[in-house]
């Protein structure tokens, strides 16, 4: 699984060559409280992104909590991006 939101590599760094362009990921709404991993499964999801656009994006749910779900992202270059969105946002499939 990918690390922990919050948990940053020297490439993470704004100023490093590296440095990902998040203005398409998935607008995050931090951890939730009662927060528990699941099987990986199969979503669409409809979010903001961090570019002010809202997007249908194909991911895999991974986490729930009460009213939110957690959506694993694949940002490209063998990285994955963990957003917390509200649940209605998202069909799994």
């Amino acid at each position: 699984m990918s690390p922990a939101l919050g948990t940053l590599g020297p490439v993470d760094h704004p100023d490093h060559p590296g440095h990902p362009d998040y203005r398409r990921w998935i607008i995050t709404h931090g951890h939730r409280p009662g927060a528990r991993t699941i099987t990986p499964t199969p979503a669409l999801a409809d979010v903001e992104l961090y570019d002010g656009t809202r997007a249908q994006l194909e991911g895999h749910v991974v986490a729930v909590a009460p009213g939110w779900v957690c959506v694993r992202q694949d940002v490209g270059a063998g990285r994955e991006w963990l957003a917390w969105v509200a649940a209605g946002d998202v069909q799994r499939r």
